[in-house]
């Protein structure tokens, strides 16, 4: 795959941790180095991704080891969902490394899910999705990240805003 994006005049990759297996522990990042040392055409680096059981990895990430830590604010990929404020804060307040995030609220997910569980059961049409994962759920995960950011500090990276209304949220007022 690397050799493909240089081939395109893609220089550097930096993977994301909702991989198989996930890049939640040291020991799997490691791993990832060690197979892209050996086989990568390319510079590249990886995510730590962040679970609601994992602070101690992701505290243990050396800077000079990865891009940053990943953050799923609502439930895509894997087991990597953070909705514990808890460990949130702590990743947000003890950490230099950049904090990316993908953000929807999970809370507004899942009841949006149900209500659309209850008129089609499980077959609901896919033209539902932005429905499920709404604008509000955007917004509102989107704004708490910032918040957080703003209140301890930390460097901040929103992946793919997915509304207008987000935008708004980014101002240098």
């Amino acid at each position: 795959e690397s050799r493909a994006a240089v081939a395109g005049g893609i220089t550097s990759f930096i993977e994301q941790p909702n991989t198989v297996p996930n890049a939640v522990t040291q020991e799997i990042l490691e791993e990832k180095y060690q197979i892209a040392a050996q086989k990568s055409f390319s510079n590249y680096s990886f995510m730590m991704g962040a679970t609601n059981d994992n602070l101690d990895e992701v505290l243990k990430t050396n800077p000079r080891n990865v891009a940053g830590i990943k953050i799923f604010l609502g439930s895509s990929t894997g087991n990597m969902l953070v909705d514990n404020d808890e460990v949130l804060e702590k990743i947000f307040s003890s950490t230099s490394l950049l904090i990316a995030v993908h953000c929807e609220d999970e809370t507004t997910i899942k009841n949006n899910l149900e209500k659309f569980k209850a008129e089609y059961g499980e077959d609901i049409p896919v033209t539902a999705h932005h429905l499920i994962r709404s604008e509000e759920a955007c917004y509102l995960s989107s704004s708490k990240a910032i918040a957080l950011a703003k209140k301890t500090g930390a460097r901040l990276h929103v992946f793919h805003l997915s509304t207008a209304k987000e935008m708004d949220l980014f101002t240098n007022k």
